[in-house]
């Protein structure tokens, strides 16, 4: 009678919203105290037979006990959902529903710090990183932790947590704590270098060159010697190459337009940035007043060879560099081209985000253009194609991929537990985050389609200044200090031979464009400008 009592009054001090303590609820076995209310709570025994099960991994059957409990709903029954909850999760998680198991380890986070299995919830959602692409919501439930991360977070997962949780905030320009957690990566962590370069890129969002220069300074001193040790990964590639650009960027910004062509010449021939290296060392060569060599280089990039690439920027540069010799029917036929070739593009794309304002026809449209079934026009298709092709894209469609495995994965289970409570419920919540996930692709792709569409606004406002200006300059009204800034020869007829040394031939060009002389064509410019 006495023992009745006491679990009558324990049970009356959980009504009014009291609960134990983690140190006072968890034994060594993870379980928190629930036998004083077992002789009260008949579903007792489905958590302590779930768990059993669990531990001789027949993890299906266990996960429905666990759901058992947490359909109860008596007041016995309430003081076991905590324990469900994480058992449950990690259940799922086992059996690879892993949207499910986020799902549950969600609710531990959504109940706060007073949730028992509160930090143990963190190390689920850290296994589950290794198994879901880049989830928004995982992150989110993720970053829950980040104020007390360095307390919370196991040691064996700090360097991870501290890379994924800063990075998903920088990608939302939470830049001052991604910043804060990214400099917990340490040099021994695998991440460390994509930390440090997502650090440089960080900076120079902030206009802070000297932290940008230090941060990829440290990407190459990593990257440089494993490349000259012969144990280069292919993903390291890419990211010394993209370090090398934003080395270069970061000295052109400073004006050491020197060193910013030294690290622009460092990107190969054959790597996938080499494109953009030749145009934005284009504007380096400018502001040395190179013309040739930066006309030489947007030559290259109007060769076939670049026929899949998107630089639409080139032909503005291309005039402002003819107009600043004063070449104005050049400057006039250069915007020509421009204006043929971008500017229909722009209605294009107005049409394209018109007809899919949803996220998820955005992403249906983005299906559509990736199998090349589109009925956009190829060169449209072709530039699209081009600026959606970023790795948070691709991690978006690679979410929704995972998470069809994983409806393919529950329609596999046999027909108790597909059709029980805790299978229709998983059901639901998959298709729920699956059209959570579709939403978040078709949205972040409208984002990047607005982006170009901004861009080409800007350019053919650009276009209309230098036509603007020309005018000027052709009825003689450009203001001093402009027109002192352009380039005057005393013989307008000739110009400087080209220079070549002994390793170097020079040959005319014919029309025909060889691969091998990309990079290499000096645009022997002759000033027309007077005074």
């Amino acid at each position: 009678m006495m023992r009745r009592a006491a679990s009558l009054l324990l049970i009356a001090l959980l009504a009014q919203g009291l609960c134990l303590t983690p140190a006072m609820a968890q034994d060594d076995d993870m379980s928190f105290g629930v036998d004083e209310v077992s002789e009260e709570s008949p579903v007792a025994e489905f958590l302590k037979e779930g768990k059993a099960l669990a531990s001789q991994k027949k993890n299906s059957e266990a996960s429905l006990l666990f759901y058992k409990v947490l359909e109860a709903t008596d007041p016995a029954s309430e003081a076991l959902h905590p324990e469900a909850q994480y058992e449950l999760a990690k259940a799922l998680l086992r059996m690879k529903l892993y949207q499910g198991s986020l799902s549950y380890f969600g609710r531990v986070v959504d109940a706060g710090e007073t949730h028992p299995y509160y930090a143990q919830a963190l190390n689920g959602l850290l296994m589950l990183t290794d198994v879901i692409p880049e989830d928004p919501t995982l992150m989110s439930r993720l970053e829950v932790y980040a104020p007390e991360s360095a307390k919370l977070v196991p040691t064996k997962y700090k360097q991870r947590y501290a890379f994924l949780v800063g990075r998903s905030l920088f990608n939302q320009g939470n830049f001052a704590q991604a910043q804060d957690l990214l400099k917990r990566v340490r040099p021994n962590s695998k991440n460390f270098v994509k930390a440090r370069y997502i650090m440089g890129v960080n900076s120079v969002g902030q206009y802070d060159a000297k932290s940008a220069l230090q941060s990829f300074k440290e990407v190459l001193r990593v990257l440089v010697t494993r490349k000259d040790e012969g144990k280069l990964k292919p993903e390291e590639v890419e990211l010394l190459n993209q370090t090398y650009l934003g080395m270069a960027r970061v000295f052109y910004s400073t004006g050491a337009y020197d060193k910013s062509l030294k690290y622009f010449d460092k990107v190969p021939r054959k790597s996938s940035l080499w494109g953009k290296s030749l145009f934005e060392s284009s504007w380096a060569h400018f502001q040395r007043d190179e013309y040739n060599k930066a006309l030489g280089n947007l030559h290259s990039l109007s060769s076939p060879f670049f026929a899949k690439s998107y630089f639409p920027e080139a032909p503005i540069l291309s005039a402002v560099l003819f107009f600043y010799n004063c070449k104005y029917p050049r400057v006039k036929y250069v915007l020509e081209e421009f204006e043929y070739s971008y500017m229909p593009l722009k209605g294009e794309i107005d049409e394209v985000l018109s007809k899919n304002e949803e996220g998820s026809q955005m992403y249906q449209w983005l299906t559509k253009l990736r199998a090349g079934d589109s009925d956009e026009d190829e060169k449209l298709a072709r530039i699209l194609a081009a600026s959606l092709d970023d790795k948070q894209v691709l991690r978006r469609l690679a979410l929704v991929e995972s998470i069809d495995a994983e409806e393919n994965k529950i329609k596999g289970m046999t027909s108790q537990w597909r059709t029980s409570g805790l299978g229709s419920a998983l059901k639901q919540e998959t298709l729920i985050a699956r059209e959570l996930a579709i939403n978040d692709a078709g949205e972040l792709v409208k984002a990047r389609l607005g982006r170009v569409k901004a861009e080409l606004d800007d350019l053919i406002l650009k276009r209309e200044r230098i036509l603007f200006e020309v005018s000027r300059a052709e009825q003689g009204e450009l203001e001093a200090n402009f027109r002192n800034e352009m380039v005057v020869a005393k013989d307008v007829t000739t110009g400087k031979d080209i220079k070549v040394n002994d390793e170097q031939l020079y040959w005319t060009f014919d029309g025909e464009y060889w691969k091998d002389e990309l990079g290499y064509y000096i645009f022997n410019i002759n000033t027309e400008c007077k005074r």
